[in-house]
């Protein structure tokens, strides 16, 4: 057992500790989100408690499932964002700015993001044709009738967005600024394997499609030192998709 220690120490020596952290977080993390985000075992957790009712609303809401996609977006924030601030400010001892939120951008890249936005709006539209994309958008479902277009599709696109600024930090800013020091552009690679992958349950097209935006999105990341390049692009794109989804549906008038 000595002699086996004796190999491993000066193994674990040559390590980036904050490399170390950063990696394996995102297994705890992307695993924690995987059950935690299920309504229905969270129902069950908590039948015969005080909470019942209350898990009972987010699995089996009667007008809409705005509770069950809130209690998704909760738990996406907590692993997303909210724990890894923690890990940056209390084990690290650094700064967030440093880490995907820096307002400053760099001279040119507007003009990118006007540019990415006219060439993905098409594509959408185009994806939106397909069944795949029918059957899965919007995540939003109102089962009482009222009209999609009202405060509760507002509410849901307000929690939406909450979701995708989680997931651009934790992707494109916890991931890639964490990694770079001891990777470099390396970094963007391997953040864009579980970027992936945390599409696997959408359609085919928008999985293949995540490996191409999550270089890109964590390049823009990588040089500007900030995501928020990346999640205007990001909401701009998914409110797109909810629209016209529902105007597909003919549900939107």
């Amino acid at each position: 057992m000595i002699e086996i220690l004796d190999h491993i120490k000066p193994d674990v020596s040559k390590l980036d500790r904050r490399g170390v952290w950063v990696l394996v977080y995102a297994a705890f993390g992307l695993t924690s989100i995987y059950y935690l985000k299920n309504q229905e075992s969270v129902a069950a957790f908590l039948t015969g408690t005080r909470f019942e009712d209350f898990g009972q609303w987010i699995a089996h809401s009667p007008d809409n499932n705005l509770p069950a996609l809130g209690w998704w977006v909760a738990v996406v924030t907590v692993f997303y964002f909210v724990l890894p601030l923690l890990i940056i400010k209390c084990v690290w001892k650094a700064e967030p700015i440093d880490f995907g939120l820096k307002f400053g951008i760099e001279p040119g890249f507007w003009k990118l993001l006007v540019a990415c936005t006219l060439v993905m709006l098409p594509l959408v539209y185009l994806m939106s044709l397909t069944s795949g994309f029918a059957a899965k958008y919007p995540f939003l479902h109102i089962y009482n009738g009222e009209p999609f277009i009202g405060r509760t599709l507002l509410y849901w696109e307000m929690i939406y967005f909450v979701q995708f600024f989680g997931l651009e930090f934790f992707f494109r800013g916890f991931l890639v600024h964490s990694l770079k020091r001891s990777l470099g552009l390396y970094s963007i690679f391997v953040m864009t394997v579980p970027y992936c992958m945390i599409h696997f349950s959408k359609p085919p097209a928008e999985t293949f499609s995540a490996i191409a935006a999550g270089i890109f999105l964590g390049w823009l990341s990588y040089k500007n030192g900030s995501i928020w390049l990346g999640l205007l692009l990001h909401c701009a794109v998914a409110f797109s998709m909810d629209i016209l989804a529902l105007y597909n549906k003919g549900v939107l008038f």
